[in-house]
């Protein structure tokens, strides 16, 4: 996985993880701490891809004016939902977006499509811990190697940092949205002054 997308501050403070009583706790007999890290890791990175689905799918919406929101595209994945409006951008002929800001909106979606790429292995990858080398193994189809799978390392940590970035981008390409397609919000109702909305 390439470096973070931004840096992330050190914590002040240290913060752990509350405790609970799993509903199901036939599912964590035995479980250690690698595995336990890396599977609250993928519910945090899988909840950050599905925010950014979401803002995705509301700009892409936006750019292309389309209404009810969800006639267009309604089942597209993150990824295509990415790439779909990096195309419509670059063909994009009006100034709607000045040029720095799209340009900084297509490098903001380019990274996500990579990043939603590495969701793929761990959505639909088979996780086996490796005690050799201390990491986890992902096992998945190959679309384009027929015979054998994709195998590919990866740490107990790396989903966290995966989460860390599908915020980032949501929050940046969210920004942009807002500035350009946005309505304004209700503050009476806790709303910042302009909000995002899909109709």
């Amino acid at each position: 996985m390439s470096d973070p997308i931004s840096p992330q501050p050190a914590p002040k403070t240290q913060h752990t993880v509350p405790s609970f009583t799993p509903p199901a706790p036939g599912l964590v007999v035995g479980m250690d701490e690698e595995e336990a890290e890396i599977t609250m890791g993928l519910g945090l990175m899988l909840r950050g891809a599905a925010l950014l689905e979401y803002t995705l799918h509301g700009l892409l919406v936006h750019l292309k004016d389309k209404q009810p929101a969800y006639s267009y595209q309604p089942q597209a994945t993150g990824g295509q939902l990415a790439t779909e409006c990096i195309k419509y951008l670059k063909e994009m002929e009006n100034e709607l977006i000045p040029a720095k800001h799209r340009a900084d909106l297509i490098e903001y979606l380019e990274t996500s499509v990579d990043r939603f790429k590495i969701r793929h292995h761990f959505v639909h990858g088979v996780l086996d811990f490796d005690p050799e080398s201390q990491q986890w193994l992902t096992h998945k189809g190959s679309k384009t190697r027929k015979t054998l799978p994709e195998i590919r390392f990866t740490t107990s940590s790396e989903p966290w940092e995966l989460a860390i970035e599908f915020d980032h981008l949501n929050k940046k390409i969210l920004e942009l949205d807002i500035e350009y397609f946005g309505e304004p919000g209700d503050p009476s109702q806790g709303e910042p002054a302009r909000v995002s909305v899909k109709r």
